[in-house]
C-alpha cells in the first residue's frame, strides 16, 4: 500500500478513537458521508472531520486506504459499534407505521408539518432541515410576542378597572 502507515501499524491504529474506527468501518462498507452520518446520528461534516483526523493519524492520503489498513489488521472484526451521546428512549417500539399512513392527512398539514424541536419518541434526534431550523425560532419569537402582548393587555385592563 503506497503511502501507508510506516513502522508498527498498531501504534498508529491505537491513536484512533472509537468514533473514528466506526466511521472508517462504514467507509470500508462503501457508505458515503451522508449515509454514515445518518447511521451514527451526527452531521456529515462531523463524519468528514473524523475521516480527516484519521487520515492524519494513519499518515495516508484517502479514506479508502485508511479503511483498508484497519481491515487488513483485523480492527473491524471486534469493533463495538459507536453510540453517539443523544437523547434516546429505552423502548421506541419496533412497529413501523403503515405504508398508507399519510393518505388521510390534508395537504395543508403536510406543508406545515415541521415536527417538534424537542426529542420525542417518534423523533429521538434532531433531523430538521434548513427550513425547519429557520421556522422554529420565528414561531417561538412570534408566540413570545403574543404572550407578552396578552399579558400587557391584561395589566392595562386591570389598571383601568382599579382606578
Amino acid at each position: 500500500m503506497p503511502g501507508a502507515v510506516q513502522g508498527d501499524p498498531d501504534n498508529y491504529i491505537s491513536l484512533l478513537s472509537a468514533a473514528q474506527i466506526e466511521t472508517l468501518r462504514h467507509v470500508f462498507e462503501h457508505k458515503n458521508s451522508k449515509q454514515i452520518a445518518r447511521i451514527m446520528g451526527v452531521s456529515p461534516h462531523t463524519v468528514d472531520e473524523r475521516v480527516r483526523r484519521s487520515l492524519k493519524k494513519l499518515n495516508v492520503s484517502n479514506r479508502i486506504e485508511a479503511s483498508r489498513i484497519l481491515a487488513a489488521h483485523g480492527v473491524f472484526d471486534d469493533v463495538t459499534p459507536y453510540q453517539p451521546l443523544t437523547y434516546q428512549l429505552i423502548d421506541l417500539g419496533s412497529d413501523a407505521p403503515p405504508a398508507d399512513a399519510d393518505v388521510g392527512r390534508s395537504s395543508f398539514k403536510r406543508i406545515f408539518d415541521i415536527g417538534s424541536p424537542f426529542p420525542t419518541a417518534s423523533q429521538p434526534v434532531n433531523r430538521h432541515g434548513l427550513l425547519e431550523r429557520i421556522i422554529w425560532p420565528i414561531l417561538i419569537a412570534f408566540a413570545t410576542i403574543l404572550a407578552f402582548s396578552a399579558l400587557y393587555s391584561i395589566l392595562v385592563g386591570l389598571g383601568r378597572v382599579l382606578k
